[in-house]
């Protein structure tokens, strides 16, 4: 009787112990796990065996003896302990990411299909925008061929720079330039020249930037080129012939050369300025000259008449005298004077022959003068 009693007692604490053991492992599941998460007791150990000591009585010798003897009681079912397994269910997390600077890149998709025939998308990036930036190049003044100025006429350059940043401004750094010349802030140096000579100076060009150059320059101003000559001395044929044409102004010496009309024959104009030679006669010309100085100038002179001086020839003969006027390859009779008991009849009196015929008032044969041209003019009589 008292053993099924200790069993009994055994049963009713052991399913005790097990709910509030599965009542506090709730407790914790819902502590721990807020969000559904759970622990899960899957088995639970077998309880031990336990032992009771009962006591038991003996009589010997007409005494009774009491002895205890322990007892074992082994419960109903006995369960072997397996593993706990917990499972916790996963709790869902954000993931934030910071964003990262990106460049967008436009790309084309094409559908090209694969070896077993099914649409495959490509995508075909474009290149990259690669952006260079270049130093801006050091600023500096080119080299300019200043024309020479001439005094009295309107003169006109412009100045120029490379590099830098625009805008560029320019000013006079040193020296002076040609009196009625001045230099814009944008680089023109124009105006009248009022002084001949030679200018030096130098220049400054700045950029937006402040940053500066500068650069030396020589400026001539001379007077205008001018041929003085206007006259030619006369020509006479056959006789040796010299005159020298003269010009004023631009810088010499001069190159000269004519390019209008033609000297006469046996006379020729130097680079000098030289018209020399001895002419053989002809008709009176003119002629253009041009004078060039030693920065390319050019100056023409006017008409330069060349005429032949007067040959004034006497030619006598038997019954008078003739005295004729030889002009070039033209002749005229000047005069025709007869001796005592002739007259003067003249038949032609110039151009390309002059003839005159003395005849006697009594008996004397008829004498003549005749004076015409031919290589030069030829004077006969008889």
């Amino acid at each position: 009787m008292r053993r099924l009693l200790a069993v009994s007692l055994w049963i009713l604490a052991t399913a005790g112990v097990t709910y509030v053991a599965s009542a506090a492992v709730t407790l914790v599941d819902l502590q721990v796990f807020p969000q559904g998460e759970r622990v899960e007791v899957l088995a639970r150990l077998a309880p031990l065996p336990t032992t009771t000591i009962l006591p038991t009585s003996t009589t010997s010798g007409g005494l009774t003896n009491q002895t205890t003897v322990p007892a074992t009681t082994e419960p109903g079912t006995t369960v072997e302990p397996s593993p706990v397994t917990t499972v916790v269910e996963p709790t869902p997390t954000t993931t934030i990411v910071e964003p990262t600077p990106t460049t967008t890149v436009v790309s084309t998709t094409t559908t090209v299909p694969d070896a077993g025939g099914e649409a495959v998308p490509t995508t075909t990036r474009p290149p990259t925008t690669t952006t260079t930036t270049r130093p801006v190049p050091p600023l500096a003044v080119d080299a300019v061929d200043m024309a020479v100025a001439t005094v009295g006429s309107a003169y006109d350059v412009d100045l120029v720079a490379t590099g830098g940043q625009n805008p560029h401004t320019w000013q006079v750094a040193g020296g002076v330039l040609p009196p009625g010349l001045a230099l814009s802030s944008d680089g023109r140096i124009s105006g009248t020249p009022q002084a001949s000579g030679q200018f030096s100076f130098s220049v400054r060009v700045a950029d937006g930037s402040g940053r500066s150059a500068t650069a030396s320059f020589a400026l001539t101003a001379a007077r205008a080129l001018r041929v003085l000559t206007a006259t030619l001395p006369e020509v006479e044929a056959g006789s040796a012939y010299q005159a020298t044409l003269e010009a004023i102004g631009g810088t010499p010496p001069y190159r000269w050369m004519v390019v209008e009309g033609l000297l006469p024959d046996g006379l020729v104009l130097s680079v000098a300025g030289v018209v020399s030679g001895t002419p053989s006669g002809g008709s009176p010309t003119s002629v253009v000259a041009t004078a060039t100085d030693s920065m390319g100038r050019v100056a023409h002179s006017g008409e330069l008449a060349v005429a032949f001086a007067t040959d004034r020839r006497t030619v006598a003969a038997r019954g008078g005298t003739v005295f004729v006027d030889v002009l070039g390859d033209s002749v005229s009779l000047f005069l025709a004077s007869p001796a005592d008991g002739f007259s003067a009849v003249i038949v032609e009196s110039g151009g390309f022959r002059v003839e005159v015929q003395f005849i006697p008032l009594q008996g004397d044969a008829t004498s003549w003068v005749v004076c015409e041209v031919a290589t030069g003019v030829v004077c006969t009589h008889g």
